[in-house]
């Protein structure tokens, strides 16, 4: 009787031992193994500029959205417009694993950042050439400045981001591989337009310290008054 009560004790600890082995060998069976850190891959793009002096005054209010171009009482003698870019390209693999399932990694991301079609206007009421028109143009390079420094400053911010994301949400079990990689594709478009957020918030910030009233009052006086007397004749005529 004491022996037979023994084995009994015996098999039930070995019973133990072995239920949570065969447990974790089943749960092995149908996970995804680790994946290293992801690349991410940040390109920042700025067009190079193209330049139109043929639009006037009148013209060049209408496609102000603001006055933060306006050389004097709003009125822009010279204007700096492009088009926001921002996209991101995802490179996946996939892994079949049992009961129906498949592994989704992401290998790389990239991110596109910038600005396209990037156009800088003078009005044609200020002369070619002339000092007033040289003002204006170097006005507008510290605004496209501007643009330059922020992409440079936000693109290791938004790599380090992206890739924290990438280490909780890199690899996703699903049975429909493409839902997977939308997932993680949506998941990264809300971290990058929380950012976009922020980076439009300062570029605004520094866009209105370029347009500060100091540096429309030099522009008034610079050049024997040339800004002031063409913006003073603007209100006064319309021409």
């Amino acid at each position: 009787m004491k022996t037979s009560q023994f084995l009994l004790s015996v098999i039930i600890i070995l019973c133990l031992f072995l239920l949570p082995y065969t447990a974790s060998a089943q749960d092995q069976s149908t996970s995804c193994p680790s994946y290293p850190d992801v690349p991410v891959h940040i390109i920042n793009r700025f067009d190079t500029p193209n330049y139109d002096y043929t639009q006037t005054i009148p013209t060049l209010m209408g496609q102000a959205s603001d006055t933060h171009h306006s050389i004097h009482e709003s009125i822009p003698l010279g204007l700096t417009r492009y088009r926001p870019l921002l996209s991101i390209r995802l490179t996946t693999k996939t892994m079949d694993i049992p009961e129906g399932l498949t592994c989704i990694y992401v290998e790389h991301v990239d991110v596109t950042l910038g600005y396209q079609d990037v156009i800088v206007f003078i009005a044609n009421e200020v002369p070619p050439q002339s000092c007033g028109f040289q003002e204006v143009l170097a006005h507008e390079q510290k605004h496209i400045a501007v643009n330059q420094k922020l992409l440079e400053e936000y693109s290791p911010l938004i790599e380090a981001r992206l890739k924290d994301y990438l280490k909780l949400n890199g690899v996703f079990r699903e049975p429909d591989p493409q839902y997977a990689t939308t997932l993680v594709h949506d998941g990264m478009q809300g971290i990058l337009e929380d950012i976009m957020n922020d980076f439009h918030t300062e570029n605004t910030r520094r866009q209105q310290r370029v347009d500060s009233h100091e540096e429309y009052q030099r522009l008034g006086l610079v050049c024997n008054g040339q800004l002031s007397a063409i913006a003073h004749r603007y209100q006064i005529t319309g021409q």
